[in-house]
C-alpha cells in the first residue's frame, strides 16, 4: 500500500482545529458559530471595519483588529 506525499483535507482540518484548540481553546467554527473572535472573544463583527477584515473573520476567526495587531507585531520585527 503507497501512502500519499499529501496531506488530506481531513488530516489538515483536523491540525488546524488541534491547533486553534491548543492557541484559543476553540476550533474556528466554534468561534465563528457564535460570531465571537477566537482570541479576543468578543463579538467579532463589531470589530470589522472592512470587507476584507469580514473575510479574515470567515477563515480564521480572528476579528480585524485581532488580526491587524498580530501582524502590525510581525511587522515591527522585521523591522528592527
Amino acid at each position: 500500500m503507497t501512502k500519499t506525499l499529501y496531506p488530506t483535507d481531513t488530516d489538515l482540518q483536523g491540525f488546524k482545529d488541534r491547533l486553534a484548540i491548543d492557541l484559543y481553546g476553540q476550533t474556528t467554527a466554534q468561534a465563528t458559530q457564535t460570531d465571537l473572535c477566537i482570541q479576543c472573544k468578543e463579538p467579532a463583527l463589531d470589530k470589522c471595519y472592512s470587507d476584507a477584515g469580514r473575510s479574515e473573520y470567515r477563515i480564521s476567526g480572528l476579528c480585524e483588529q485581532c488580526f491587524d495587531n498580530i501582524f502590525e507585531e510581525e511587522d515591527n520585527a522585521e523591522e528592527v
